[in-house]
C-alpha cells in the first residue's frame, strides 16, 4: 500500500521545515515538494493554520514514537534518563533534517497555535512512560516521592535543546557532552540519598 496524499503533504512539510521557518513556507511549495495538488492541502487541512497544526502533531508523534522505544522498565530511572540523553545527542548529530524541522516548529513565533497539540502529545507521553517510570523509581526507593517529574524532564530537555541549537547552527560547543554528568547533576537533587553512584 502506497503512502497517502495526506502523509506526502506532511512529509513535504518536514523536509521544508528542515530548511526554513513555517512562515517562509507557502502552500505552493508544499504542493510542489509533495507532488500533491494544492487543493488537496485545503481538502485535508482546511487552511494553512490547519496544515501547521497537523504538521506539528505529525512531528510530535514521530518524536514520541522514537522516544518511547528507549525506556525500559527493568532499568533504574537514572539509567533510563542517561539512555535518553545519549540517544537525543546521537539523534541530533545523525538526523539533522528532522531535528532542524522539530526545532523550527518549537521555536516558531506562532507556537501559540500549537499549544493544544503539544499538550496532547505530552499527556500521552506522560501517561505511557513518564509516570510509570517515575512511579517505579519511587517504589524502588530510588527517588523522593514528591519529585517534580515535569521539572526533571524540562531540565533535561532544556539542556538538550541548547545542545541541539548549537549543533544545528554550527556554533562552537562541546560536541561531546557527557550524558551521565547531565543526569547526575539533576539526579542528585531527586534521589533518596541525594546521590546515586
Amino acid at each position: 500500500m502506497g503512502i497517502s496524499n495526506r502523509d506526502k503533504l506532511l512529509q513535504a512539510g518536514v523536509e521544508l521545515l528542515s530548511e526554513k521557518t513555517f512562515s517562509q513556507i507557502s502552500m505552493d511549495q508544499v504542493a510542489e515538494s509533495s507532488g500533491v495538488s494544492k487543493p488537496m492541502i485545503y481538502y485535508y487541512f482546511n487552511n494553512k493554520e490547519g496544515y501547521y497544526k497537523a504538521l506539528a502533531g505529525h512531528l510530535l508523534k514521530i518524536a514520541r514514537s522514537v522516544t518511547m522505544k528507549l525506556f525500559q522498565p527493568e532499568l533504574s530511572l537514572r539509567e533510563n534518563l542517561i539512555n535518553y540523553v545519549r540517544f537525543r545527542i546521537e539523534y541530533v548529530q545523525n538526523n539533522q533534517g528532522f531535528s532542524r524541522a522539530f526545532m523550527s516548529m518549537i521555536t516558531d513565533p506562532n507556537i501559540g497555535l500549537l499549544i493544544e497539540e503539544m499538550q496532547e502529545e505530552f499527556n500521552i507521553m506522560r501517561m505511557e512512560y513518564i509516570d510509570p517510570m517515575f512511579d517505579n523509581a519511587v517504589s524502588k526507593g530510588e527517588i523522593l516521592p514528591d519529585t517534580n517529574r515535569i521539572m526533571v524532564i524540562m531540565m533535561i530537555n532544556s539542556v538538550l535543546v541548547s545542545f541541539t541549537m548549537k549543533i544545528l547552527n554550527e556554533l562552537p560547543c562541546h560536541n561531546e557532552i557527557n550524558p551521565e554528568e547531565i543526569v547526575d547533576i539533576i539526579f542528585n537533587g531527586i534521589s533518596v540519598r541525594g546521590e546515586d553512584k
